[in-house]
This record gives structure tokens, C-alpha cells and sequence, in this order.
């Protein structure tokens, strides 16, 4: 797992480039203890991510940091993007539809 790091005043991206399995977990992890503190918002670009299982909504629930660091994820591809939906449908109380496009964050609904 190759992970680029582009940092931006008091923002980063960070591309994945493979899948979020368990096997990446820990390096990603890494990736984003890695980060200075100072950072008040990470930028997941899942363009290079084909799919993404369990271990992906683990990083995005318990990624390290401030509190009030803001977390997003953008260029979803189909499977990441059907896991996030089928999250926030069985599981709304955690909110997975932030990571939602905003196009489809209001019609995340309760299975």
C-alpha cells in the first residue's frame, strides 16, 4: 500500500493507492498518526481505492487526532461507495453519511 501525503496549510490529503483491507489498516493508521497535530482537516481521496472493506469504516470511526479535526472522503468509487451507504443505512446512529456525497447524505435511510 502506497499512501501519498499532500499537505496544505492546516489540511491534508491522503491518497490511498490500493485496497483498504486489513492488511493496509495499520499503515494507514501510521499514516495518519504521522500527521502534525496543527492539522484541522484530512481528506481521504479514494480515486486509487477499487475497494474498501470493515477495516476502511474502522480507520474513518477511531482516526487519531484532535477532536476538532475534520475528516472527509471524496472520489468514491462504486464498492467504497456502496459500504458507506450500506453503514449509514444499518448503522445512522454513527453518522457514516457524512462521508456520503452530499447528493446522496439525505437519502441514507434505515434498512
Amino acid at each position: 500500500m502506497i499512501v501519498t501525503t499532500l499537505i496544505d496549510g492546516d489540511s491534508a490529503r491522503l491518497t490511498p493507492h490500493g485496497d483498504i483491507d486489513y492488511d493496509s489498516l495499520d499503515r494507514l493508521s501510521a499514516c495518519v498518526s504521522r500527521l502534525p497535530a496543527a492539522l484541522r482537516h484530512i481528506e481521504w481521496d479514494l480515486h486509487d481505492t477499487p475497494f474498501m472493506d470493515m477495516a476502511g469504516l474502522r480507520l474513518l470511526a477511531t482516526s487519531p487526532g484532535p477532536c476538532e479535526r475534520v475528516t472527509t472522503v471524496t472520489h468514491l468509487r462504486p464498492q467504497p461507495l456502496r459500504l458507506l451507504e450500506t453503514a449509514a443505512a444499518v448503522f445512522p446512529h454513527m453518522n457514516w453519511s457524512r462521508y456520503l456525497p452530499s447528493s446522496l447524505e439525505s437519502t441514507a435511510t434505515p434498512v
